[in-house]
């Protein structure tokens, strides 16, 4: 019989980091990517998905590090009755069973640092409670717990409310019963990714979980405008000279882009889109746009050295999202050194002091606005929020080494040998 020291005070413990879906790759996405280097100078890592990205697979490679994917990539159930009997969760239980290799993997591994999304937290059930879990669940599910998702791009209910909360009535129970059941397990610690995202769990789920916030990559989001970042401006086309504003999100309510419009009406000021949606929601964002009178030009595929180069030349990037957990677009703006006016909402609040290093504005108050736009163009002002956007960034500890950090004192806070295995 063979004794194996599973993790000790002079190696490094072996860590899983297991996500459901890497593509499309969102902020969740990038945020994890940009963090996994980091946390291989603390751990041996491997990463596992039910749906791989080319972005994921082309970092895997060039660090040497084990990719565990089924041989089909999972397809998201996200039919109607898919969401209102709650099959997403378990329909991903089976998908993970059948990756090459999981359960080896995870007999081997001290920890698992899984972000919560699509498809996430099906892989629980494949794991023993004596491994030690780290959840980064940036968010309760929203679809089920509000009503802002279940909205037209011009915030009408896409059905009647109350038929809605009743159809997902057991999805809601279903996924109260689970995440309390995985919550109560030993060596299982939960993390927000703000301070409201945090208040939502507690109020929902009736448990406090505590808070890792997401991170910017100097490297990526820099100070000055890289030589990369020029050549692909000149691929952006049909944007003049500003003023223009920059937001970022899908075409749906949720993320305000209606609303920015109405905002920006009267102001001068033009809009630029960069994300991505139907046509029909397209189409009804150009019209609002046209009797709004204010000049309006998307973008769906931008790069990220087209987007950087992008928000770099706008008067401000603004948002207007409805509760959003975090909000990485502010504190890219905050790298970049672009004005940032954000709703007074949400997790904007965690990274943007009002009036210091950017705006938070109420969300009615067009004319506050109005203002906040103008002032964002003297360049004394523009200095001023340059350098204390990225102090608070500092303040933060919003960088990919210090999320390395926390990750490892919340799967590890005694920092000794955790256990011995008997094989």
């Amino acid at each position: 019989m063979q004794t194996r020291l599973k993790v000790g005070s002079e190696s490094k413990p072996k860590i899983l980091v297991a996500k459901g879906c890497f593509e499309p790759m969102g902020g969740a996405e990038r945020d994890i990517m940009r963090v996994i280097p980091s946390l291989m100078e603390r751990f041996q890592v491997s990463v596992a998905t039910l749906r791989s990205s080319k972005e994921l697979e082309k970092l895997c490679s060039n660090l040497g590090l084990e990719l565990l994917i089924p041989d089909r990539p999972w397809i998201v159930p996200n039919g109607i009755f898919d969401e209102i009997l709650h099959r997403k969760q378990r329909a991903s239980f089976q998908a993970w069973a059948t990756v090459p290799g999981i359960k080896d993997e995870l007999a081997s591994v001290d920890g698992i640092h899984l972000v919560s999304g699509d498809g996430s937290i099906g892989i629980l059930r494949l794991v023993g409670s004596e491994t030690k879990v780290h959840v980064h669940y940036l968010e309760p599910d929203r679809g089920l717990h509000e009503n802002v998702l279940h909205l037209d791009v011009r915030g009408r209910p896409k059905r009647p409310m109350i038929i809605t909360r009743l159809a997902l009535s057991f999805a809601r129970f279903s996924d109260r019963r689970m995440v309390r059941k995985y919550i109560n397990r030993e060596n299982f610690v939960v993390s927000a990714n703000s301070s409201y995202s945090s208040s939502k769990f507690k109020s929902i789920y009736g448990f406090d979980a505590g808070v890792i916030r997401p991170t910017v990559s100097a490297s990526e989001f820099t100070e000055r405008q890289t030589d990369e970042e020029e050549g692909a401006w000149k691929e952006v086309e049909d944007l003049p000279e500003p003023p223009w504003v920059v937001t970022i999100g899908g075409f749906n309510w949720v993320k305000g882009i209606w609303e920015c419009i109405s905002m920006l009406k009267g102001s001068g000021v033009g809009l630029v889109v960069v994300g991505r949606g139907s046509d029909d929601d397209l189409h009804a964002l150009r019209e609002h746009a046209k009797e709004s009178e204010v000049s309006l030009w998307v973008y769906s595929n931008l790069d990220l050295s087209q987007l950087i180069a992008t928000m770099r030349r706008s008067r401000a990037v603004i948002s207007m999202a409805h509760g959003e957990p975090f909000g990485l677009t502010a504190i890219e703006a905050l790298s970049v050194g672009v004005p940032a006016l954000f709703v007074d909402e949400g997790g904007f609040r965690d990274s943007i002091i009002d009036g210091i290093c950017g705006r938070l504005l109420p969300r009615d108050d067009y004319q506050a606005w109005h203002r906040a736009i103008e002032i964002a163009g003297d360049p004394e002002v523009m200095r001023k929020w340059e350098a204390t956007g990225r102090n608070r960034i500092k303040e933060l500890n919003l960088d990919p080494e210090s999320q390395s950090g926390f990750i490892l004192d919340a799967l590890f806070p005694n920092r000794s040998p955790i256990r011995t295995e008997e094989e």
